[in-house]
């Protein structure tokens, strides 16, 4: 690859992964507070594009698809889209986990004093 290939390719992705890192920060902010709803709001909002645009995705990928291959890789197209919500679906699950842990310590030390 020249030089100018990788540059190009990197200057597609980084914008990419500096966005879903900040992504990632405000989920953590966001499932870490009180009501449960603000940290739903980011996983909601980057499932709705993908269920919006996977049918179509699929249905022009699978009808144009000429052998297996394609068709696999078609259909591995599937999980790549859904893949930031389920990571931020994830954080959001191993912090209110956390918080509710922690709420019960502190419940566990009230009742103790």
């Amino acid at each position: 690859m020249k030089l100018t290939e990788i540059l190009v390719t990197l200057s597609l992705y980084v914008p990419l992964i500096v966005v879903f890192v900040i992504c990632i920060a405000l989920e953590i902010f966001l499932a870490n507070r009180q009501s449960r709803w603000p940290g739903l709001v980011l996983p909601i909002c980057w499932l709705m594009p993908a269920w919006l645009v996977l049918p179509n995705l699929l249905l022009n990928a699978l009808s144009l698809a000429e052998n297996a291959g394609q068709m696999l890789l078609a259909l591995l197209v599937v999980p790549i889209c859904l893949l930031p919500a389920l990571v931020l679906l994830a954080i959001y699950w191993f912090c209110r986990r956390r918080r509710k842990s922690r709420e019960q310590v502190e419940k566990m030390k009230i009742q103790d004093l």
